[in-house]
């Protein structure tokens, strides 16, 4: 059943997720955020922007802020946080990573955090992102992943109910091999196990590939 309000899985998900977030970001999460995204410049582009925990983090390098949210809710949420944009000049918009209302080489930078996990086509989405980046430009990946030993084995359990409860989020997602075959190029990586390894993260940059693939 969906409505403007969107569908019954995407009005639960945006009633839980501040919930659960707030708490993860005041526990370390939000200097990782603004570290990370201390590096975007120019024209900016914030795949699942959510309820705006990354807007606050972006720098007055980022003239030009355009970020799409597929889930009314959060939109509706997002807007509590446009007073912390600093960038010239924002638009929210409603819409999804596979089908990118852009042309090629539009941005400077394009941001995700969080977002890959919940996405049916994570290598459409990534060649979007490939296709709107400028020749040189940044993406910014910042992402939950499926942990090692016990931990992957519990995201693997877990897994076909999150992904009911949580708005597609799959937590055994192997972002990392999603980028391997995707036409950007890993330029850094960090790897950070948050929660006692229950929520290990990969953060980095990425450009497009130099051997044509």
């Amino acid at each position: 059943m969906s409505s403007e309000r969107g569908t019954v899985g995407q009005r639960y998900f945006a009633g839980i997720y501040p919930r659960i977030m707030n708490r993860v970001e005041a526990g370390g999460h939000g200097r990782l955020r603004a570290r990370h995204l201390s590096r975007a410049r120019g024209r900016t582009l914030d795949l699942g922007t959510g309820n705006g925990y990354s807007v606050p983090h972006y720098p007055v390098e980022v003239t030009d802020l355009t970020m799409v949210e597929p889930n009314p809710g959060l939109r509706d949420q997002l807007q509590a946080v446009v007073g912390k944009i600093r960038a010239e000049r924002w638009e929210i918009l409603d819409g999804d990573a596979y089908r990118l209302p852009f042309e090629d080489g539009s941005f400077d930078t394009v941001a995700a955090s969080l977002l890959f996990c919940s996405l049916d086509d994570p290598d459409l989405a990534l060649a979007e992102v490939h296709r709107v980046l400028r020749p040189g430009g940044t993406f910014l990946f910042h992402e939950h992943v499926r942990g090692q030993g016990v931990p992957g084995f519990v995201h693997d359990l877990i897994t076909p109910v999150q992904r009911r409860l949580g708005d597609g989020c799959r937590p055994n997602r192997d972002f990392l091999a999603t980028l391997e075959r995707s036409p950007l190029a890993a330029v850094e990586i960090e790897e950070h196990s948050g929660a006692g390894g229950l929520l290990p993260l990969v953060v980095g940059r990425a450009s497009g590939r130099h051997d044509g693939r």
